[in-house]
């Protein structure tokens, strides 16, 4: 992921440097009419791939999950662990060693994975043979992991004004025909959801074949974000604990009611994201993440609150906790969608290890709020009193997380401080440039740099990651770090694209 640099010269830094393979780089290349035409045709693949990928996930957590759990009930909790350590591998590999990333090789497995899927839950619930639904529920995360990355790596690259409108209309699709999804068996939601995984496949393809590419050609981005520690936001940043702590809020509120609570939702899920929708459509802007996480938190609150007095206030016949869970986590299911294309927007390396390790932080959160949700019931044996203590305080402690926790914390401020990372790749052999090497070493006699940290100063002003500097000075990937930190802190910068900037700026005598 770089930009080509001519030969014998010293890399320059723009100030916001070109992201290759992005649709619409590729689109502005292209006749006006033909990029008209294909600026559509990507967002139709790309909403349809959405549609598909939010509906597929209704599908199976509506009907396939609990006909599975009628004849094992530790089969999701299987299907759903794997899913994470899917995700979660995908995530060590884009960090520490992107040269095996093989997407060829992985849609493969993905397509393979969805007609093993279906063969093994057809012969599954048909025989109601635990083996083949485990077996069935396993490809099923496999696949549903490698696919559902995919997707959200086709929404990011769409020009950020039209991404609001294609995730709202993706998400709202999917809501308004859930109250459908009751209606079928569990033999046709298998053959529904193994079209759905297909046809998300054949959309997106075209779509992620460049970025998937680069995705692969990258350096490690472990390395990557030594010098460029803000085009990266840490696992452990508050916008990725948020979305933690609110999965496991929603596993939670599942798992709680137990046999107190086994009346339907209203099918009102969509009425949330229609308001944002037609907020947006009079106003002309969505409300930012921190409003719509809010929004998400509030709803999950009320249905807390309401959960031991649920048949007091519905009689039984609708469940009017379960109606605003659901709510929440059709917004949620947006928040998560625009997430991940504005993180992308700001560094597009970044789409696919962005993509999975949000979905493995929202299964394995709902996994263990379940858990420990049948856990707590469990101890407790599983009484009304019970329930009422269990819900208010899981409810008081997800209050305290989003108003103390959460209280000086923007996720706005977060996203918009991600810096593009410096791309650039290594200039062609070639004579030195005697005056980059000058400006290199009177920018390290002025801020006091030692033999080694010149070094490798030099190398960083040449926009060499980590992972290069490391051979060719010969030392530790911990050596490089090390010193590449000491740097930037006695040069005042924090990024490679900073530092590179300040050798310019003496360059040209600023």
């Amino acid at each position: 992921m770089a930009e080509v640099q001519e030969a014998g010269k010293r890399p320059k830094a723009a100030g916001q440097p070109s992201q290759p393979g992005r649709t619409a780089d590729r689109l502005a290349a292209m006749p006006p009419e033909e990029a008209a035409r294909a600026d559509v045709v990507a967002m139709l693949r790309v909403g349809f791939a959405l549609w598909c990928a939010l509906f597929s996930f209704l599908v199976t957590n509506g009907v396939i999950y609990p006909a599975v759990a009628q004849v094992d009930p530790w089969i999701r909790e299987w299907a759903t662990g794997f899913s994470v350590l899917v995700l979660a591998a995908l995530v060590a590999i884009m960090k520490w060693a992107p040269q095996w990333m093989h997407p060829r090789a992985y849609n493969a497995v993905a397509v393979a994975s969805v007609l093993g899927y279906l063969v093994c839950d057809v012969a599954g619930f048909l025989l109601s043979n635990p083996a083949l639904l485990l077996a069935g529920s396993l490809l099923d995360s496999l696949a549903e992991a490698w696919l559902f990355v995919l997707a959200y790596m086709g929404f990011a690259e769409i020009d950020g004004q039209r991404r609001p409108l294609l995730a709202m209309g993706a998400c709202l699709a999917a809501y308004l025909l859930q109250p459908f999804i009751a209606l079928l068996l569990p033999l046709h939601a298998v053959a529904l959801e193994a079209m759905l995984f297909l046809a998300l496949f054949l959309c997106v393809r075209p779509l992620v074949v460049e970025p998937l590419r680069h995705a692969r050609l990258s350096e490690p981005q472990a390395e990557m974000a030594v010098t460029n520690p803000r085009s990266f936001l840490s696992f452990g940043h508050l916008l990725y604990v948020a979305i933690f702590v609110f999965s496991m809020a929603q596993g939670l509120c599942i798992a709680l009611p137990g046999p107190f609570n086994d009346a339907p939702a209203l099918p009102v899920a969509f009425v949330p994201l229609a308001v944002i929708l037609l907020v947006y459509m009079v106003r002309g802007r969505m409300p930012n993440a921190d409003g719509l996480f809010s929004l998400c938190a509030l709803f999950i609150i009320a249905g807390m609150f309401l959960q031991p007095s649920d048949q007091v206030i519905s009689a039984g016949v609708v469940s009017a906790s379960n109606t605003l869970i659901d709510a929440g986590a059709s917004c949620f299911s947006l928040l998560l969608v625009l997430l991940v294309g504005s993180i992308a927007s700001r560094n597009r390396v970044a789409a696919l290890p962005t993509a999975a390790f949000m979905l493995g932080l929202y299964w394995f959160g709902v996994g263990v709020g379940a858990v420990l949700g049948n856990s707590a019931m469990a101890l407790l044996g599983w009484t009304r009193e019970a329930l009422i203590w269990s819900s208010f305080a899981s409810a008081m402690v997800f209050v305290v997380f989003c108003f103390m926790v959460l209280k000086n914390v923007s996720f706005a401020e977060a996203i918009g401080a991600i810096q593009p990372p410096a791309l650039v790749v290594e200039a062609p052999a070639g004579p030195a440039e005697p005056s980059a090497h000058e400006w290199c070493l009177a920018v390290a006699a002025d801020y006091g740099l030692t033999p080694r940290e010149t070094e490798v100063f030099e190398l960083l002003a040449q926009g060499r990651t980590v992972g290069v500097i490391r051979e060719k000075l010969v030392v530790s990937l911990n050596t490089a770090r090390f010193h590449t930190k000491n740097i930037y802190a006695k040069l005042g910068v924090h990024s490679q694209q900073e530092l590179i900037d300040l050798v310019e700026r003496y360059e040209w005598g600023g």
